[in-house]
């Protein structure tokens, strides 16, 4: 495997082949042209083709995974496998106000570390000597995952850290989108060592991640240039948040909301373009935003919660008063992530049926729907006509997901 190029565009950027290499042949580097990770050979490769057989991006076994994690395929498709859904938060007010949606992501994790159900936790920060990086690591203290909250809107390598658990014997949990649960599993299928030491898999919902030219792109929006940068959040300061910039000279800069001026949209990754798994549903729970007008005057944050495996953790937490908890109808969490399951789960899926499952019949609306956006990537190089084309696109969908909704 000399490079991404190899597999096309199908390589997620998720890091599980570098973890896994036997010679450590691969190491996961930024192809500045197109703004992602790609693993580049940097070592003797031996052919033994574990990197290919761990790979998320060249397929996933959905009906196989299920069986093996769950014991079952999804009643419900769009959802996955789950136990029960609900909405909420972590009762500590600062970590719910700095985080991205209500703290549950971090509120779990410092429950199973401070209970010692796990040793550490695989978690990203923003690394502080490469403000504009990511650096996936193993959190051992409560200080660090609290270090890791909040969400990053950029390429994040996040499996490169599964080669700590391989060599340091512990109970683990991670936490990552769907194309790194994806390689976790893979990878636990093939290796012992990762199907024992990890108890816990945190999954957080996701559309896309944005590839580093999006950051750029914000950042020219505040008139900063990205050496000047010292610090960057991108979700924070109550819900729904925005960015946050310090710069070099102690300014502090915000962009709030930004993430509906479409700068996803315009930067997103082939691959990410073909997924078909928003709801990170190989995971043991799901963690996303809130997008229900019920939740229109949330200021705080609150956390969707899918439970899949393990669903006693939630009450043990809220029982110690860490967090408050809510049911909530599987249709409603359905329906806040409406617009990217249907892309994902109708639009991704024709022609390419994961589940080869029975779907109702698809109509010609949905069949240019799939034309159109697999070659969004495509679309001319001038900012000014994507941000036209990518418009009168989103225009057209919006009007049909009105009238779904």
């Amino acid at each position: 495997m000399r490079n991404a190029s190899e597999v096309g565009d199908l390589c997620t950027g998720c890091g599980t082949c570098t973890a896994l290499c036997p010679p450590r042949a691969l190491e996961m580097r930024v192809n500045e042209k197109k703004g992602v990770y790609e693993p580049v050979l940097t070592g003797e490769c031996n052919d033994c083709g574990v990197c290919l057989r761990v790979c998320p991006g060249l397929g996933v076994d959905f009906r196989k995974l299920n069986m093996e994690i769950f014991g079952r395929e999804p009643d419900d498709i769009l959802l996955g496998n789950y136990e029960a859904c609900y909405v909420a938060h972590s009762t500590d007010e600062k970590l719910r106000y700095d985080s991205s949606s209500g703290g549950m992501v971090t509120q779990v994790l410092l429950y199973l570390l401070e209970e010692g159900l796990i040793d550490g936790a695989l978690v990203t920060r923003m690394n502080p000597e490469k403000p504009l990086e990511p650096e996936p690591f193993i959190a051992r203290t409560p200080e660090e995952i609290i270090e890791a909250r909040g969400s990053k809107y950029c390429p994040v390598p996040a499996n490169v850290a599964l080669r700590e658990i391989i060599e340091v014997p512990g109970r683990y949990a991670v936490v990552g989108l769907p194309c790194h649960i994806q390689g976790i599993r893979k990878a636990e299928l093939l290796n012992r060592k990762l199907r024992e030491r990890i108890v816990y898999h945190l999954g957080i919902v996701c559309n896309h991640a944005p590839s580093f030219k999006a950051t750029e792109f914000l950042l020219g929006m505040l008139g900063v240039e990205p050496g000047d940068v010292k610090g960057i959040r991108y979700r924070g300061g109550g819900w729904p948040g925005g960015l946050r910039v310090e710069t070099e000279d102690g300014e502090i800069l915000l962009l709030p909301e930004y993430w509906g001026s479409g700068f996803g949209q315009l930067f997103m990754p082939d691959r990410c373009q073909m997924c078909p798994d928003h709801m990170a549903e190989l995971s043991d729970m799901s963690f996303a935003d809130p997008w229900l007008r019920e939740f229109n005057g949330e200021t705080q944050g609150k956390t969707l919660m899918v439970t899949r495996k393990n669903p006693k953790i939630l009450d043990k937490i809220r029982k110690k008063g860490l967090c408050e908890v809510e049911s909530i109808e599987p249709s409603r969490v359905l329906l806040s992530q409406l617009y990217n399951i249907y892309m994902k789960k109708k639009v991704n899926m024709i022609g390419e049926n994961i589940y080869n499952a029975e779907f109702p019949p698809i109509d010609p609306m949905d069949r240019l729907i799939a034309i159109i956006r697999p070659r969004n990537t495509k679309m001319p190089r001038k900012l000014t006509l994507k941000y036209f084309t990518f418009y009168a696109i989103l225009a057209s969908l919006k009007a049909r997901m009105d009238f779904f909704r």
